[in-house]
């Protein structure tokens, strides 16, 4: 399953990006179908007894609803701005950055570990309030392995951007954002195989040694999952900001096409 997510993150990213509007249409439309059935996901079990189960002061349930109107409320954006792709004249990027704009590897690497994070964070939350059973062990597999990816991708992007600097933040507040996405991103998957190796898990055949505790890796876990989902919401909201209410065109587009 991690195999399936790589590949579907990988495809959207390049698709965003692809110089051909055909391209970006159907990368758009894959990326709200994805948002879709995570959506449609989350509202099964709350008609099929996952959620009802747990304990009335559990607030995970309720974390997940409003995951799942945030990914409804991005799938009618996506749908909205779609004539905006076959109107719109996209500028050819050049593959490595340069000082007003990041460049081709640098944005295909950005879109895959967004895919992949918007990916792992319900479902990391949702294998909590599942049964055991194949399908959460399936689940908590595919978690495992995407974290791994973000980790390794991350590397790369910081390879990268070593070899050919990108744009700067434009202010303090950008900075301190950025660093605690590359903080969360970079700490997040560690944290994730401590976790489980408390609870005895084996990642790609190997044994994972118990560092830590299970209360203590968890309580991390937990803290860091935390970090990344708040640098994320203030990140995400500062350029539909610019975007929208500034009518800031160019923050984006230094990032897609």
């Amino acid at each position: 399953m991690t195999f399936i997510y790589l590949f579907l993150a990988l495809g959207l990213a390049v698709g965003l990006n692809h110089p051909a509007w055909t391209w970006r249409v159907l990368a758009q439309l894959g990326a709200a179908a994805a948002l879709g059935m995570m959506a449609w996901s989350i509202w099964l079990a709350n008609g099929d007894g996952t959620f009802a189960a747990r304990a009335s002061d559990d607030v995970r349930p309720l974390l997940l609803n409003i995951m799942a109107v945030i990914a409804v409320l991005a799938v009618l954006l996506l749908l909205a701005l779609l004539p905006v792709q076959w109107r719109r004249y996209a500028e050819p990027v050049p593959d490595w950055n340069q000082r007003q704009r990041w460049g081709q590897i640098a944005r295909i690497l950005h879109w895959t570990s967004a895919v992949l994070m918007l990916a792992a964070l319900p479902m990391g939350l949702f294998v909590t309030v599942l049964r055991p059973s194949p399908e959460r062990t399936d689940f908590l597999a595919a978690h495992i392995g995407i974290g791994v990816a973000v980790f390794f991708l991350l590397l790369l992007r910081w390879a990268a951007q070593r070899a050919s600097p990108g744009p700067a933040s434009p202010n303090g507040a950008a900075k301190l954002n950025k660093l605690a996405l590359y903080l969360s991103l970079a700490t997040l998957p560690v944290s994730g195989l401590l976790l489980a190796g408390a609870t005895g898990w084996s990642v790609l055949g190997l044994h994972l040694p118990e560092a830590l505790p299970m209360p203590p890796a968890r309580a991390l876990h937990i803290w860091l999952s935390g970090l990344f989902a708040a640098a994320f919401a203030a990140h995400a909201g500062a350029v539909l900001w610019h975007h929208f209410a500034l009518r800031d065109r160019q923050l984006i587009r230094r990032m897609l096409r």
